[in-house]
């Protein structure tokens, strides 16, 4: 009886409140698909695979929570590959957007991104979310031509509490890298806090 229930419950859900073509995508995968689709040479997800492209955009503008948990462990490997090599505990930092963007979209998927990823790492990185920001409004990088993305970042961040960057290891964690672009700026950002090195992790690369 119960079993009925749940199918008829599924059923009348998804004919009222249809799924998006991009959650039907991810639904059916688990965490060893998600595990077995990253590029042996990177160990990020090829972008070019719908089936990635969907997380992203399930995670960055639905916080969809399967999308995240799925995330989560490929993340961490590549954070604690990265860590590894780090001198005393890195700081794991999530790309920054502005405060406007936050507002219109409810959350920073790179912030959703990291905590699914500590969860997987231990005591292994300080979290710091709070330390780079965004001061001022940038055009989204995804669509732009290569020449501008640059130009587009270029000193749109800022580290507020300097005095906690200041000779740390950085790990700086983004969804997507095409260009570089983002990173590189929140690379300048933090050397100019006086971080000692920083590192780049991102869930796909294009």
């Amino acid at each position: 009886m119960t079993r009925l229930f749940l199918q008829f419950f599924s059923y009348l859900r998804d004919t009222l409140v249809p799924q998006r073509r991009t959650e039907r995508l991810i639904a059916p995968l688990t965490q060893e698909d998600v595990l077995d689709l990253r590029d042996p040479r990177t160990g990020a997800l090829p972008y070019q695979d719908e089936r990635v492209r969907a997380l992203v955009w399930e995670v960055k503008y639905y916080a969809n929570h399967h999308a995240v948990s799925l995330c989560g462990p490929v993340l961490a490997e590549a954070l604690l590959g990265v860590g590894s090599e780090s001198l005393g505990t890195p700081l794991l930092i999530p790309v920054p957007i502005h405060p406007s963007r936050r507002k219109k979209r409810g959350h920073n998927q790179t912030e959703l991104l990291a905590r699914a990823a500590l969860a997987h790492t231990g005591d292994s990185f300080e979290y710091a979310p709070d330390l780079l920001i965004r001061t001022r409004t940038t055009t989204q990088q995804q669509g732009l031509p290569r020449h501008t993305r640059q130009t587009n970042v270029a000193r749109s961040m800022a580290v507020v509490h300097p005095e906690r960057v200041r000779g740390r290891s950085c790990v700086v964690l983004d969804d997507v890298m095409t260009t570089g672009a983002t990173l590189a700026e929140a690379a300048r950002a933090l050397h100019a806090a006086g971080a000692c090195s920083v590192e780049f992790v991102a869930l796909a690369h294009s």
